[in-house]
């Protein structure tokens, strides 16, 4: 029997990007509850995959999570080749069948962008536990350093 997906996944403080990286998120029309948003449930395991697939494999050894993140970052200065896109693909699935939520990654997909010489968009369908269908998940990897 499937569990609840918000029930399941979780409750986090919603992230959005910003020109620095990432920041908190408000509620409501330019924040004017003033209060914190949430990431619930669907949202909050599409958040926390993505922030495994941002942070660089071993950054948070010091917190005790030696093994969370992926190695994504070391593709930067990469030619968009071949054997970047595998590398990519496999860093990817790696990173994301790590954490505990996902059963397994059934396809990860490398396309170019349009206009965008040095980024590889991966798309990915993700098994979740649990559920029926699989998570769609989308994430740029940037080759060229910013």
């Amino acid at each position: 029997m499937p569990f609840d997906r918000q029930q399941l996944f979780g409750t986090d403080i919603r992230l959005m990007d910003g020109a620095g990286g990432l920041d908190f998120s408000l509620e409501g029309p330019a924040g004017a509850s003033g209060d914190l948003g949430l990431a619930v449930g669907n949202d909050n395991a599409v958040q926390a995959l993505t922030l495994r697939l941002r942070v660089h494999k071993g950054e948070l050894a010091n917190l005790g999570w030696p093994e969370y993140g992926s190695r994504l970052h070391e593709l930067i200065g990469e030619p968009d080749l071949a054997r970047t896109r595998l590398k990519a693909q496999t860093f990817a699935r790696d990173a994301v069948e790590a954490d505990p939520r996902v059963k397994k990654v059934e396809s990860v997909d490398v396309v170019s962008i349009p206009g965008e010489r040095g980024v590889l968009r991966l798309a990915m369908a993700v098994q979740l536990i649990d559920q029926p269908t699989p998570l769609d998940l989308v994430f740029d990897v940037a080759l060229e350093g910013s």
